[in-house]
């Protein structure tokens, strides 16, 4: 998740990253929280001082509490057979992620899978350019959808750069000095998403929509990590969706946080951080998505976040992301009451990485999401 600053006007405060002490409202809100424990739940407390940074927001998202746990993070062992990856399809080869080993370094996993589902294929992003303030961005355009593109920096002030497009890319970190510790918040959310937040928007996004409504949310993420995961000494991030459910039709087009809840899917988990709560629904499946997933669940503040998270690092998916929010709205509980709810609003989807340290020349090779 992501805090927003909007004209110089945070989009969210927060006292404290004490676990449910306050809202991570804003660019980040999917973010970690910290701890050493089994389950992260000695973490809460450890996250504190680090989360009075986040005044300054960006845009959107959900943040992760960091930490080392007994769950350990993934990641990548050495490349695997030619033509696999451990996420999916990867008819162009290119070595791809072996199995997942809990704290372990691995090698750059490699691989495509672009464009399974008809109706979002990733385009090449029609436009160019160098975002290089904590809170710079711009709409861009690619296979005739326009998305919001930020360097969202909102935890330091250390120097991030963002370069996007070419031809060779959506965005790329050419410059990443920022880091902090891994009990709390990342330095910020490097991301894309379509939909409206924090007085930023997309055209024809079809969002806010309801989610008993929903027919599909089809979506494919490539991404490319340049040799990082191979190590976890210099570098720690994730890679994820991060995807806000609001309370009201209109959802909350100026606000930095999302009134019903959030619903993270992460594609690549750091050993030494984690998602917000604790792991309820170890290595489920979910039909119709490759992969199995430890479901995270706990409140950032005032809402559920729900994080699934990949058993298996994957340097690329194509699916329907409606097939997680039908999991979560049929099968995912807090303390008996349901983390998503068909009476919600669909309003973002955000796709980056939530850096701790680290990650330069991290980049999303491309990427699609279309709401039906």
């Amino acid at each position: 998740m992501r805090l927003t600053l909007v004209g110089g006007i945070a989009g969210a405060l927060c006292a404290s990253w004490l676990l449910g002490a306050c809202s991570s409202s804003g660019s980040d809100a999917g973010f970690s929280t910290g701890g050493s424990g089994v389950l992260g739940s000695a973490g809460a407390s450890a996250a504190g001082s680090a989360g009075s940074l986040s005044s300054s927001a960006g845009e959107g998202g959900s943040v992760s509490q960091g930490g080392s746990s007994a769950q350990g993070g993934t990641s990548a062992s050495s490349a695997g057979n030619v033509g696999t990856t451990s996420g999916g399809n990867s008819p162009s080869g290119g070595g791809g992620a072996g199995t997942a080993n809990v704290g372990g370094a691995g090698g750059s996993a490699g691989a495509s899978e672009v464009g399974l589902h008809p109706g979002c294929t990733p385009g090449t992003l029609s436009d160019s350019g160098v975002l290089m303030s904590r809170f710079d961005s711009t709409k861009v355009t690619a296979g005739g959808v326009e998305y919001f593109m930020q360097v969202n920096e909102w935890n330091t002030s250390a120097a991030q750069t963002m370069t996007y497009g070419g031809g060779n890319f959506f965005f790329q970190m050419t410059t990443q000095a920022a880091s902090t510790m891994t009990n709390g918040g990342p330095t910020g959310f490097p991301s894309m998403f379509i939909g409206a937040n924090s007085r930023h928007s997309t055209a024809n996004s079809n969002l806010p929509k309801l989610v008993s409504s929903l027919t599909s949310v089809l979506t494919t993420w490539n991404w490319n990590d340049h040799g990082t995961l191979a190590d976890a000494t210099n570098n720690s991030y994730n890679a994820a969706y991060d995807v806000w459910f609001s309370t009201n039709s209109m959802g909350e087009p100026n606000a930095s946080a999302p009134s019903g809840g959030f619903l993270m899917v992460w594609l690549h988990k750091p050993a030494d951080a984690q998602p917000i709560g604790k792991v309820l629904y170890p290595a489920v499946s979910i039909p119709g998505v490759s992969g199995t997933w430890d479901v995270w669940i706990g409140m950032n503040g005032r809402v559920p976040c729900t994080s699934y998270v990949r058993t298996e690092d994957t340097l690329s998916l194509s699916y329907d992301l409606n097939d997680f929010i039908k999991d979560a709205v049929s099968n995912r509980t807090n303390n008996g009451t349901p983390v998503l709810q068909n009476t919600w609003y669909l309003t973002n989807v955000f796709s980056g990485f939530e850096i701790w340290r680290g990650g330069v020349n991290l980049e999303t090779t491309s990427f699609c999401a279309v709401v039906n």
